[in-house]
C-alpha cells in the first residue's frame, strides 16, 4: 500500500507540474551577430576619405564619378592615369605644388598622408577588378 501512495503521490506532483507549464514553444534564441572586422587598411582609408572630402571635392570627383567639379582638376578614379600613384607619397611629404592657380599648395602629417594615398588607391578605375 505504501507503494501506490508513493506512485500516486508522483502522478499528482508531475501532473501539477505539467499544468504549471505554458503550452507555447520554446524561442529560439537569435545566433550572435559578428562584428565586421575593420582592418587598419580600412582605417587608413576612411582618414584619406575624410580629407579628400575636406580638402579636395571641391574641386575633384572624389569618389567613383569621372567628371570633376573643376574643369582642370582631375577625377581621383582616373588619378593613376595622369599621376604615378606610388610617388604621391613623397611629393606630399614634400608638400604639393603645382603651376595650376587654383591648385592650393597642400601640407599634410605622414598619417594623413598614408591615409589619403590608401584611399587614391583604392577608388582607383581598375581597384576593384
Amino acid at each position: 500500500m505504501r507503494r501506490g501512495l508513493s506512485l500516486s503521490a508522483l502522478f499528482a506532483a508531475l501532473t501539477l507540474f505539467a499544468c504549471s507549464k505554458t503550452s507555447e514553444p520554446p524561442v529560439a534564441e537569435a545566433p550572435p551577430v559578428a562584428e565586421p572586422v575593420v582592418t587598419e587598411q580600412d582605417e587608413m582609408i576612411g582618414r584619406g576619405e575624410a580629407i579628400a572630402e575636406t580638402a579636395c571635392a571641391s574641386c575633384h570627383a572624389i569618389g567613383a564619378e569621372t567628371e570633376s567639379p573643376h574643369p582642370y582638376a582631375p577625377p581621383f578614379s582616373l588619378l593613376d592615369q595622369v599621376v604615378d600613384l606610388g610617388t604621391l607619397k613623397q611629393t606630399f611629404t614634400e608638400g604639393i605644388n603645382t603651376d595650376h592657380p587654383d591648385m592650393p599648395n597642400w601640407q599634410f602629417d605622414q598619417i594623413d598622408i598614408d591615409g589619403l594615398v590608401a584611399y587614391l588607391e583604392s577608388v582607383q578605375a581598375g581597384a576593384s577588378e
